[in-house]
């Protein structure tokens, strides 16, 4: 859908974030994701191979626009990274096991 207002745009995605899994039309489940321009999309891309090992590891990833990792740690501290290389290099002194 198209959305002409930014604040309305933010509002509907903040809303759609809370009730993850719980949106629903006529008894169908609905997910809303934010569109990003492809050189947006390639940035993003490139995080999703330490995403994954950070997930398997008990951290919490999460993207910030448009292209910034912030990783919540097991005790509930917050670290940003710009790179990739950066988290690769955090994780590697990281231990295995969750």
């Amino acid at each position: 859908m198209h959305v002409h207002h930014y604040k309305i745009k933010e509002a509907i995605v903040q809303e759609s974030r809370r009730r993850r899994g719980e949106l629903s039309y006529r008894g169908k489940p609905v997910a809303i994701f934010e569109d990003y321009c492809p050189e947006v999309v390639e940035q993003r891309t490139v995080y999703r191979e330490v995403m994954s090992a950070l997930y398997q590891r008990g951290f919490k990833p999460s993207l910030l626009y448009p292209a910034r990792l912030r990783i919540t740690t097991r005790d509930g501290g917050r670290k940003y990274f710009a790179s990739v290389e950066d988290a690769k290099a955090f994780l590697a002194t990281q231990p295995n096991n969750p």
